[in-house]
């Protein structure tokens, strides 16, 4: 079973401590003025097995947790499942997802995914309010991520990953200079 990826690297900032960040691949939503654009077209061009990836996740001995992003993580709830069903119960995990809880809701495999997951931050990104997390609904399923983490603010971070460097964090679209 196969999970199509855009970007894997370390963060401080995508959840409390050091963390892995797993972009996918794929997002139907295309909500104006995303941070990820060029995650949203549905390529294969790199796909890794759900149970390597969990393994490389487990023996990272570097992290505290995982959070997903894309891309939409939930357009791939059975891989998601698996990948979460196999991750070592120490690490936190968190979730970011395009789709809206009412859309989540009536769908099982979905809310399976989410019941795995620590925290998932769920709703389409609104590029008209001042900040991300606004308009989004919590779903927090244990107490081990402290949701003062999540208050609105504007933070950015640079990862440098061999040759290539990876901007993330939270930050208005329109000032960005790379």
């Amino acid at each position: 079973m196969d999970l199509p990826i855009n970007n894997i690297c370390h963060s401080r900032i995508n959840g409390p401590g050091n963390r892995l960040v797993i972009w996918v691949q794929g997002c139907k939503f295309h909500c104006k003025g995303c941070f990820n654009p060029e995650t949203h077209p549905y390529t294969k061009d790199y796909m890794m097995d759900v149970v390597s990836l969990a393994r490389m996740i487990n023996e990272d001995k570097e992290i505290e947790g995982v959070t997903f992003s894309g891309g939409e993580p939930l357009d791939y709830p059975n891989e998601l499942y698996t990948l979460l069903s196999e991750i070592d119960s120490k690490l936190t995990s968190i979730i970011f997802s395009g789709y809206q809880w009412e859309e989540i809701k009536t769908k099982r495999n979905l809310l399976k995914v989410l019941a795995l997951a620590d925290l998932s931050i769920v709703g389409r990104y609104d590029c008209k309010l001042p900040h991300p997390y606004l308009g989004k609904k919590f779903i927090v399923t244990s107490n081990r991520i402290n949701l003062e983490l999540f208050k609105p603010k504007q933070i950015v971070e640079y990862v440098v990953n061999g040759n290539s460097i990876t901007k993330t964090g939270i930050f208005k679209t329109n000032n960005i200079n790379i």
